[in-house]
């Protein structure tokens, strides 16, 4: 039995290993910012209102140690982010107590990116992501601590959708 189970251990390693060479040879990669294409530019971060983007997008920048300067005048492109909002809007109500079930929240900001002679490379383009959460009467401290986890991952998935751009913008 056991010369059984060391078999099917490497016939298992190998066919993995095959397919990962698979997947390496028609250039798949794995979802990300991938910021090397930006390491060699620096980036001045600008929020006009949109704190939270801001703060998260240059966290992901030092992340992936891009160099941030702290004036326009010194960096090769400008990164302003605007109008930041979350907002809330009911999904679901019981049928029995007529209470709200589901919410979902939803983030909106605005992106402008710019290089160094202030001409705009992508015009002023929102951003937005959303998420749903389930609000129960029973647990309303858990769900209100939910909710601020929901909304700095939203932020967080703002930010990369803006260091994505950012990337188009710079090859």
């Amino acid at each position: 039995m056991r010369p059984i189970i060391r078999q099917l251990n490497r016939f298992s390693v190998l066919i993995i290993t095959f397919l990962l060479m698979e997947m390496s040879a028609c250039g798949f990669q794995l979802r990300g910012t991938n910021l090397q294409a930006i390491q060699n530019v620096t980036i001045y971060v600008q929020s006009l209102g949109a704190d939270i983007l801001a703060a998260e997008v240059k966290r992901q920048l030092l992340d992936a140690d891009v160099k941030t300067v702290s004036s326009a005048s010194k960096a090769d492109f400008t990164v302003t982010l605007s109008n930041e909002s979350f907002q809330s809007k009911v999904l679901s109500v019981s049928p029995t107590t007529g209470k709200v079930e589901e919410y979902e929240i939803t983030y909106k900001a605005m992106l402008k990116i710019a290089n160094r002679d202030n001409s705009t490379t992508a015009s002023a383009e929102p951003i937005s992501a959303s998420r749903d959460i389930i609000f129960e009467q029973g647990a309303v401290l858990a769900t209100i601590e939910e909710s601020a986890v929901l909304k700095r991952d939203i932020a967080r998935q703002a930010a990369a959708s803006v260091l994505r751009r950012l990337r188009a913008a710079v090859q």
